[in-house]
Order: structure tokens, then C-alpha cells, then sequence
């Protein structure tokens, strides 16, 4: 009897323990950018079956990306397909620093020619979770980015002045 009320006992303490997934609901739709420093606008769409799609436009300059999504625990990550369309390619968070700019461009087709300039976001295992009514983009540390960068994106669009 003795070891019933103990094996029950540490069931009750196993389940209290799960931490509670966040509901697929919560992330599914629009998001639009909360902040940026120069005129321009982004937003994610997080669709139903487990794709998305990115776009990020300024004054001139056009970026795109789309991919699939999984939930991890809180957290939902954002991975990137292969594009059949030439882009220039970039991380989605990378700062490099003012004068630095030695990197080579990097095309989703070899020695195509992107047209306008577009390019396409890399998503690698990017980590969005939500805080409040936003969601929060997880810096990684290997973008060299400050850590008092803030990515946020809201339900609605914010109000350009």
C-alpha cells in the first residue's frame, strides 16, 4: 500500500512539473514590426500548417524569406526553405560594424543577378516566444548584435507618423 501512495504520489509531482506548451493559436497569424530606426516596415505571417512567410521593405530595398516553424517548449523557431529565385542572402539578425562590410554576397542561385537589389533572410534556428501581447525575437550571440537590441513584433500594425 505503502508503494502505491508513494509511486502516486511521484506521478503528481512528475505531471506538476511539465511546463505548459504555449497553444499553437497564440502564434499563428500576422505580426508587424513594433520598432525600426530607418523608414521601412516588416511583418511574419505564421500560417496554420507550419510555414511562414517574411517580408521586410524600406525606402530601397525589398526582403523576403519563407519557411516552416516548430514549437520548442515556449518558443517558436523559424527556419528558412531554399529559394528558386535569385536573392542576395543575409542572417535575419546579423550587425556588423560601421566599416566592416567585407563580407561577399551570397546568392540562393550561383552568379545569378538579383533583380532590385532583393534579397532573401536566412532563418537558422531563430527563436521567437511571446511576452505580453508581442513577440519577442532571442538574440543569438553569434550575431554580434548589442545586447539592447529589440526585435518585437505586435498583432497590429504600428502608426507611421
Amino acid at each position: 500500500m505503502k508503494i502505491r501512495i508513494l509511486a502516486f504520489s511521484l506521478m503528481i509531482c512528475l505531471i506538476s512539473c511539465r511546463k505548459a506548451e504555449i497553444p499553437i493559436s497564440k502564434f499563428v497569424g500576422t505580426w508587424y514590426d513594433t520598432e525600426y530606426i530607418v523608414p521601412g516596415k516588416s511583418s511574419i505571417l505564421i500560417k496554420k500548417d507550419s510555414s511562414f512567410y517574411y517580408k521586410s521593405a524600406g525606402c530601397d530595398w525589398r526582403v523576403v524569406s519563407k519557411g516552416n516553424w516548430k514549437i520548442i517548449g515556449d518558443s517558436l523557431e523559424l527556419n528558412s526553405t531554399s529559394s528558386d529565385t535569385c536573392y542576395k542572402m543575409f542572417p535575419f539578425a546579423e550587425c556588423i560594424p560601421f566599416g566592416k562590410n567585407n563580407r561577399k554576397d551570397i546568392l540562393t542561385i550561383p552568379n545569378c543577378d538579383p533583380v532590385n537589389n532583393k534579397s532573401f533572410a536566412i532563418f537558422i534556428k531563430e527563436r521567437f516566444y511571446i511576452k505580453n501581447d508581442s513577440l519577442v525575437y532571442k538574440l543569438k550571440s553569434s550575431s554580434g548584435c548589442p545586447d539592447t537590441l529589440k526585435i518585437t513584433f505586435a498583432r497590429t500594425q504600428k502608426i507611421r507618423k
